[in-house]
């Protein structure tokens, strides 16, 4: 049943406990027995407004990639909800909604005990922010983790969003041992079933073990160093560019690499034009010898031009003693040094 058609019954059942309060009916008996049918409506229009997978429906999907791992529950009538794991990124859990059920606020985030497991109690776990848009919930990485232990446990997480007509402040809904009430106006409760959740989550863990410890974010521009007069590069370097050969070749948006050398200013023009040409040759030759396409690497040098730190200093020197590498997903002409 829709919000306002709610809203309507519950108002109807307060107007009834005014008129037994004034004594306007001659029947208090009838009265209550009105009472007591107008709630009882009410609460199966309430109950309307609940989203949660049933046993025979509730299903964890894991999706495996090199670059991220989810675990993803769809709930019906309402969108999805989703761990995510992404390379280089902390776990997130967010709630994905196809319809805006869930009214801008806080809800009460609440693990609630099965049924069939008398040993196991209600949990409340806190406030959460409910925003506008397809994502209402999103969750950081501690409330996240603590959804799966909850998960794996066997309870069931709820969402549960009171309605702007509850009396209930924010920090009252703590308070409350026992599930909220169904009966309270426009509540909206979102939880998630851990029916089928530990198969899905061995999967999920076995993804997370060969996830890349870095993502795009970490790659996109980075630099390696090398010694002064020198070309040659180190272990620590080629270990670098390992990694980045690893992700362009996991992430086919990537099209093209910019491959920039510099030097320091201690010698001549001519000789850091040379030396930084040496630089950049030799990092593009790996990645392409690594199996990256010789097409997708453009190859630049700029001598002692560019410096990112002072020439005074030994620091800075070393510093600027540098090969830059970007990955570009738009294939740009001309990158941003």
């Amino acid at each position: 049943m829709p919000i306002s058609l709610t809203h309507q019954c519950l108002e109807l059942s307060k107007r009834l406990f005014s008129l037994e309060a004034h004594k306007h009916l001659s029947s208090n008996a009838l009265l209550m027995a009105m009472i007591l049918i107008v709630n009882g409506a009410c609460y199966s229009s309430a109950q309307a407004l609940t989203f949660h997978p049933r046993m025979d429906q509730a299903t964890w999907l894991s999706d495996s990639h090199v670059l991220q791992c989810q675990l993803t529950q769809p709930i019906p009538s309402f969108g999805r909800a989703v761990f995510d794991s992404s390379a280089g990124q902390p776990l997130r859990f967010y709630l994905q909604s196809v319809s805006s059920a869930m009214a801008q606020g806080q809800a009460l985030l609440q693990s609630e005990a099965p049924n069939w497991n008398p040993a196991l109690s209600n949990v409340n776990l806190g406030l959460v922010n409910i925003t506008e848009g397809d994502t209402p919930v999103n969750l950081d990485t501690v409330l996240a983790d603590q959804l799966l232990n909850e998960l794996y446990k066997g309870m069931s997480p709820h969402f549960i969003r009171r309605g702007h007509l509850s009396q209930a402040r924010p920090q009252d809904q703590l308070l409350a041992t026992a599930p909220a009430s169904m009966t309270e106006p426009q509540i909206i409760k979102v939880g998630l079933s851990s029916v089928h959740f530990r198969a899905a989550y061995n999967q999920y863990l076995q993804c997370l073990e060969q996830l890349m410890p870095v993502g795009f974010e970490q790659l996109s521009r980075s630099r390696v160093h090398f010694d002064a007069d020198k070309w040659q590069l180190t272990a620590k370097t080629m270990d670098w560019l390992n990694t980045i050969v690893r992700y362009v070749e996991a992430d086919s948006d990537i099209k093209q690499l910019y491959v920039d050398g510099y030097t320091d200013d201690l010698r001549s023009g001519a000789y850091n034009s040379q030396l930084s040409q040496k630089r950049a040759e030799a990092v593009a030759a790996y990645l392409v010898d690594k199996g990256i396409s010789a097409e997708q690497v453009t190859t630049r040098f700029h001598g002692e031009r560019f410096p990112v730190a002072s020439n005074k200093t030994a620091e800075g020197r070393s510093t600027n003693r540098r090969v830059t590498i970007r990955l570009d997903k738009l294939g740009a002409a001309i990158s941003q040094r």
